[in-house]
């Protein structure tokens, strides 16, 4: 039973941020979005009360595709719950307007995730190409229509903007929103280099994040690292194999989650989709067995690709390292109860992981 669904609903963005797939990977980059008919086409009317949706993708940001807030009414007029993932920075306030009275309309099932890493001085450092005049407009638009609550403000904390999250904190609670702070594997592992465009040059900036500000378990994705590499050399102990396996936890398998590309293919997690998208360790190759379009919304529904084998048996097959359907980033991922997952922390209610 589906619980929850991811919607990539398109793979264009107004930003550039330097650690997303999209600016890392241009040249592999296709613009690919689906309309409102496509999404009542996969989902058709019926009770999804319970349900939830969530807006957000590895490749772009909702709030660019056309039919969004005509997607978004769609699915909360059929009793499901939506969440939103996006930077803020695009569209009209009018557009937010009326987004913020949905809001309102259907009290508790649309939530706002503003990922706004930083306040008037920081928050384009990491949000390339976003606009702090407009970001704050779209804001202020949604909080006005929708004053209950209806937003959470997630900042990611970088060396640079740390200074300014104190600010961002009183901001949010000024327009009723609730405050995170967000801390990502991929960022304690990597410093960025963001492109930052005036209009006489284009600034390089490294964006760094150490000491407290660093994921909580790097040290668990480091030991998983070096079990990978053991394993790879087939060094792996069988006992450590059986523990490291055993802790998966699978957005598909043990929380009924799927994935919604925005070319429309369905995957079982956001971190396979992006392994396909850059073609790591070789997945479109090996997914080449099957049938082509064994995973495409466009040929089959849903129902019908979660009984193909892959969905049924050879997933969770595979998480084995002698499989011959294997991907390392299940283990990397989703080991360890999910220890590579973004952590967020809210001052009120503690760390949780997304």
């Amino acid at each position: 039973m589906i619980k929850k669904v991811e919607l990539e609903i398109t793979s264009d963005c107004n930003a550039a941020c330097p650690g997303c797939a999209r600016t890392l990977n241009k040249e592999l980059l296709q613009i690919n979005a689906f309309t409102l008919q496509d999404l009542q086409r996969i989902f058709p009317p019926a009770d999804y009360n319970g349900v939830e949706f969530k807006f957000c993708g590895v490749l772009g940001d909702p709030i660019t595709n056309p039919d969004c807030l005509a997607m978004t009414e769609y699915l909360l007029s059929q009793g499901a719950y939506c969440e939103y993932s996006t930077n803020g920075g695009y569209n009209t306030a009018a557009w937010w307007k009326q987004l913020g009275e949905l809001a309102s309309k259907y009290v508790g099932k649309l939530h706002m995730h503003f990922c706004i890493d930083g306040h008037k001085n920081t928050n384009h450092i990491y949000r390339v190409n976003t606009k702090w005049s407009v970001v704050e407009r779209n804001i202020i638009a949604f909080s006005e229509a929708a004053p209950e609550r209806h937003a959470t403000w997630i900042y990611i904390v970088f060396d640079h903007n740390e200074q300014e999250l104190v600010t961002a904190r009183a901001h949010a609670a000024v327009l009723g929103f609730e405050f995170a702070t967000r801390t990502g594997m991929r960022n304690s592992y990597h410093d960025w280099v963001a492109k930052i465009k005036s209009k006489t040059q284009i600034q390089q900036k490294i964006i760094t994040t150490t000491g407290t500000k660093e994921h909580t378990k790097k040290d668990v994705i480091k030991d998983l690292d070096k079990f990978i590499s053991e394993y790879k050399s087939h060094k792996a102990d069988i006992q450590k194999t059986k523990e490291v396996v055993d802790s998966i936890v699978c957005k598909y398998i043990h929380e009924g989650e799927i994935f919604i590309a925005s070319d429309q293919t369905m995957w079982p997690c956001c971190f396979l989709w992006d392994s396909a998208f850059k073609n790591k360790e070789g997945i479109m190759q090996k997914l080449n067995k099957f049938d082509p379009g064994w995973n495409s919304l466009k040929q089959h529904s849903k129902e019908e690709i979660m009984q193909h084998p892959w969905y049924t048996d050879l997933l969770t097959a595979s998480w084995q390292p002698n499989h011959p359907l294997h991907f390392s980033r299940c283990i990397r991922t989703c080991a360890k109860n999910k220890a590579y997952h973004n952590e967020i922390n809210y001052a009120d209610k503690g760390i949780s992981t997304v």
